[in-house]
């Protein structure tokens, strides 16, 4: 599933703007862009970054026919399949957000991600029929994968897509390089997932999460950790009227229709807050609230209400 980007960096209001000091270095990858700000540190290898972004593509992909992933989708069902580490890695945390969230987190859930046309086979012009959403729904949900000692075993004939969990990944991942070259400030962004170290120029880093109404952003401020955000309007169809987005409810196997118009979550790993955004996106402003409170989460809920976006901020400093 392809990410749209919710998250604007606000240099500005951090107190650096781009100039001769900045080093800003840009690219693409994971069907989306990437920028990290290394305040002018020379010691960031670009070409480094890149190949470990290229590989962790390789792996979780679910547009490149070649991936791991995409692999593990064609393979036989009830047969023990050895995976790398990074993919057990993300497959075992992905299981056990899938029991933390009630099963609003799930990558089980890839065959209707491409049945509603938000996955690799492309976009949608009318409705799937209800009996090819009971067909695909029957088939999603990675309670139907065994994870055991680096292997996986599929009961059904599911398919995996990890998009809201790889990306986050990633963002960790290049972080971590830019650390072991002794950087310590910095701020990456891929695809709308952020995570900040250190400090921009003495000051906080600060990005602001968009307003679906196109109100000034919210700004947070951000010191050694990340914020994902996952709405519902960007990424969605509309047929007859009616708005469908690309997050689902795992009750259904229809995409959610709920009271959220997005969710940020920040956390010290990148891959969770992308995973817990986009749980609580599925499950609705009331459900995210306990959610956040259980797990002692720093969230903003963004709410429709009325026509009107209402701001609830959850455990913020």
């Amino acid at each position: 599933m392809r990410k749209y980007s919710l998250i604007l960096i606000l240099f500005l209001l951090g107190g650096c703007l781009e100039n001769e000091s900045s080093e800003l270095i840009k690219g693409d990858i994971m069907g989306t862009s990437y920028s990290i700000n290394v305040l002018g540190d020379k010691r960031v290898d670009q070409a480094l970054i890149d190949q470990r972004l290229i590989e962790i593509n390789a792996i979780f992909s679910t547009w490149q026919e070649d991936s791991e992933l995409s692999q593990l989708n064609q393979s036989p069902l009830g047969e023990w399949i050895t995976v790398s580490q990074e993919l057990y890695l993300l497959l075992k945390s992905s299981d056990e957000i899938y029991k933390q969230t009630d099963g609003y987190f799930d990558p089980g859930i890839g065959r209707l991600i491409d049945l509603w046309g938000f996955g690799s086979s492309g976009g949608r012009t009318e409705l799937p029929k209800i009996e090819e959403i009971e067909r695909a729904f029957k088939d999603s949900s990675i309670k139907y994968l065994v994870i055991e000692d680096g292997r996986v075993k599929k009961l059904r004939d599911i398919k995996i897509n990890l998009s809201a969990i790889a990306k986050g990944y990633a963002v960790d991942e290049v972080a971590r390089l830019i650390k072991a070259a002794g950087v310590e400030n910095f701020l990456v962004e891929i695809g709308g997932e952020v995570i900040a170290s250190g400090t921009n120029k003495e000051d906080d880093w600060v990005i602001g999460v968009e307003r679906p109404d196109n109100k000034s952003p919210i700004p947070v401020e951000l010191k050694n950790t990340s914020i994902a955000t996952s709405g519902n309007y960007r990424n969605f169809f509309i047929w007859e009227g009616k708005k469908y987005m690309h997050i689902f409810n795992p009750e259904s196997g229809f995409p959610a229709n709920n009271d959220l118009a997005s969710v940020s979550v920040i956390h010290p790993q990148s891959a969770l807050s992308d995973a817990y955004a986009t749980a609580m996106m599925a499950m609705g402003s009331r459900k995210a609230k306990i959610l956040a409170d259980k797990l002692k989460l720093s969230v903003l809920l963004i709410t429709n209400k009325e026509d009107n976006n209402q701001v609830i901020k959850i455990n913020f400093p």
